[in-house]
């Protein structure tokens, strides 16, 4: 197993330090400018507008842009397969796909990763025998495997169709700048593939031992990243198609994986507000009001229908779960605790 902690291991008591504050300081900012950013472009479109471009969005569209996010939350599933392989365990197709759609759901409405994806991966987990610690580290894993799928993404995109600065910017940098920052992230997804594949030691936090993903592992990693954001970001880009004057596909979902990050930051709810404003802010030659209808569209595809699901699969889970507790209970000399099972 990847993974092992002794069974006395107690992990110390969290406690606030600069990275806390930082992390925290560095939401409030992004939150801030998110706000003034949505409010100076309020006053470019109206409400109005928005409703009409929605309404005449062709159906066609909107169906293909659900079955992209259908394929989306099916790939959501190798997150999870990955990292309980790579610590050792065998979970059950449901059970993984389970632990999988209601933890992004609630994270990708709530917010808040760690807190609400993890309690819920926890609830889950905990039941098919994963040990907590462990539990952290798959968490851990499902973001890595994200974060190497946005780079990868972000430095192709940036490589191949270097479009995404905006004109103001243009006239003072270098055109080679995009491709530079494109190069360096995609040297830093490889130099971490070469060091995945010959750095094979063991770390040790605290009494937890664990080995990083070797080579093939992280290029399963990449390629699971790389297919979500493709597929996530294809959905929004299907529904910005009758929108006159949006990039190409590849810059595109940089400018998704940008306003990705750019959520997760802020720590909202979802990513609201900021999430809409990076995608405005990064396609100036859209029009306004068609962008709004589109992410609507996809806030709700992609959002609060899989959000509404989610929460009824967890409803189920726990139904199941305390159904399960009782009888153990009810059964003649069972020692099993309603607490311990649920």
């Amino acid at each position: 197993m990847a993974g092992a902690s002794a069974p006395d291991a107690a992990p110390p008591r969290p406690r606030a330090n600069w990275k806390t504050w930082f992390g925290a300081a560095l939401g409030l900012a992004v939150l801030g400018l998110a706000a003034w950013g949505l409010k100076k472009i309020s006053g470019q479109v109206t409400l109005e507008q928005v409703l009409n471009e929605i309404h005449s969005t062709p159906a066609h569209l909107i169906v293909f842009a659900a079955f992209s996010t259908f394929l989306s939350y099916v790939v959501l599933v190798g997150y999870d397969w990955f990292a309980t392989r790579h610590l050792g365990y065998r979970i059950s197709w449901p059970m993984l796909a389970a632990a999988s759609f209601t933890s992004f759901t609630m994270s990708h409405t709530l917010g808040v990763t760690i807190l609400t994806g993890g309690t819920v991966r926890y609830r889950i987990y905990t039941r098919e025998g994963v040990r907590p610690a462990d539990i952290a580290m798959i968490i851990l894993l499902c973001g890595w495997t994200f974060w190497l799928g946005i780079i990868f993404v972000a430095g192709l995109g940036l490589v191949v169709s270097p479009t995404l600065m905006p004109q103001q910017i243009r006239e003072w940098a270098t055109p080679q700048l995009e491709e530079f920052i494109g190069v360096l992230f995609l040297g830093g997804v490889l130099a971490y593939t070469i060091l995945a594949a010959s750095w094979r030691r063991e770390f040790r936090l605290w009494r937890y031992r664990f080995t990083i993903p070797n080579g093939k592992e992280t290029l399963q990693q990449i390629a699971i990243g790389t297919i979500d954001l493709a597929f996530a970001g294809g959905a929004l880009y299907i529904l910005l198609l009758p929108v006159a004057g949006i990039p190409d596909l590849l810059t595109f979902l940089v400018i998704y994986a940008v306003a990705m990050v750019s959520g997760a930051l802020a720590h909202a709810p979802g990513g609201i507000g900021v999430f809409e404003l990076v995608i405005v802010g990064l396609m100036p030659d859209a029009d306004k009001a068609g962008v709004f209808a589109a992410v609507a569209l996809f806030r709700l595809m992609y959002t609060f229908v899989p959000f509404v699901l989610g929460a009824a699969v967890l409803a189920a889970l726990e139904w199941r779960a305390l159904k399960t507790a009782r009888a153990a209970i009810a059964r003649p000399g069972s020692s099993v605790s309603a607490a311990s099972e649920a």
